[in-house]
């Protein structure tokens, strides 16, 4: 198994299928290995995909969710010198947008698992900004 000293200063594009300027996810700020939970950060850029009127749009919220989901999943088997696996969003359920960030603003997001079985991943995503203002919620269910 891997040791990071500064897990903030990986480059979390190992971990994601996606490539700039879809790649939203910049760091991994936090795993936790009895849960396998990861907080991840992205500061919105305003020429980032879904920014619409300087507004991050609920579509980009999701595929930031997503994305961080991918980073756990990809850290993970990293950190294990497993293969790096790819995941497809199987669900989502009760989505909750609280309020659309603008361009610029940062968001920390907590992905917690609930269960992994059969390659599928199900765990509650909770996305807010630095003043740990609510943005967003869900469940997601990945398939790996």
């Amino acid at each position: 198994m891997r040791t990071v000293e500064d897990i903030t200063k990986l480059d979390v594009t190992q971990f994601l299928p996606q490539r700039p300027p879809f790649v939203l996810v910049d760091k991994l700020l936090q795993y936790d290995e009895a849960t396998t939970a990861v907080k991840t950060h992205y500061r919105i850029p305003h020429d980032a995909p879904f920014v619409e009127g300087e507004r991050f749009q609920t579509a980009g919220i999701m595929e930031h969710i997503a994305q961080s989901c991918a980073t756990r999943i990809g850290y993970y088997d990293w950190l294990h010198e497993n293969e790096i696996k790819i995941g497809v969003i199987g669900e989502v359920k009760d989505m909750k947008v609280y309020y659309h960030p603008k361009a610029g603003d940062e968001l920390i997001t907590l992905i917690t698992p609930k269960s992994e079985i059969m390659g599928v991943l199900l765990a509650t995503a909770v996305v807010k900004d630095p003043m740990m203002n609510l943005i967003a919620t869900c469940t997601i269910k990945i398939a790996i």
